[in-house]
């Protein structure tokens, strides 16, 4: 009797996997190495840009590619073994999930924008372009503030540019779960409806440190 397989039968294997790898906090594991830990240092976010804030930017730059492997790599495999867009696409998003709320960091952790960048390559490089654009605008405008732009609009941006439809509705859940994420802030946050609109557009939180930024700044860290 023939075995039917299908590629579409592995795909909860790989949203697993995919989810684990994200949560590993590599930034975190490379500050712990030098003796610091991120969730006690400058924004206390763990995150390749607090990284590069707290220890320096060369292995902030490890941090954000290490982090932006794990966006990418699960999309590429979910290809090769002949997944469609839209689930490789939900794998990366897994990636950044758990890359934001890792089971290993016990809770939330990065902002994922290094993740979601990797993700958005191997898913479409041109939507890519448009992340990059604002993240070069970030050094002018402020990190926060081009993220939300870049972030916020960019499922706006894939219909505009007529991407398929399984890519438009991927880049809709990754930018909720960024802006989500971002709406969250670090433990020890303001919670109020005002401070979390604010962090959503500029990812400070006005009642601590005089407008501190607690992201990893300023759109891929």
């Amino acid at each position: 009797m023939p075995v039917v397989s299908s590629p579409i039968l592995y795909w909860p294997l790989l949203l697993l996997a995919a989810y684990l790898v994200g949560s590993i906090p590599f930034a975190q594991l490379i500050a712990g190495a030098k003796g610091e830990d991120l969730r006690r240092v400058g924004s206390g976010n763990v995150g390749a840009g607090n990284l590069t804030r707290s220890i320096g930017l060369g292995w902030g730059a490890v941090a954000a590619v290490l982090d932006g492997l794990k966006g990418l790599l699960p999309v590429l495999l979910a290809r090769k073994v002949g997944l469609g867009t839209g689930a490789a696409g939900i794998a990366g998003v897994a990636a950044v999930v758990g890359n934001n709320w890792s089971i290993i960091v016990k809770g939330r952790s990065g902002r994922g924008l290094a993740a979601a960048a990797g993700l958005m390559l191997a898913l479409s490089p041109a939507l890519a372009i448009w992340v990059g654009g604002w993240s070069l605008a970030g050094w002018r405008i402020g990190g926060g503030l081009a993220g939300f732009v870049g972030w916020g609009l960019l499922p706006v941006v894939s219909v505009a540019m007529g991407r398929p439809v399984t890519v438009s509705l991927v880049v809709l859940l990754l930018s909720a779960i960024l802006v989500g994420r971002r709406m969250q802030g670090n433990p020890g946050d303001e919670t109020d409806t005002s401070s979390m609109l604010r962090r959503a557009v500029y990812d400070r939180d006005p009642a601590t440190d005089g407008m501190r930024e607690t992201a990893d700044d300023p759109l891929i860290p």
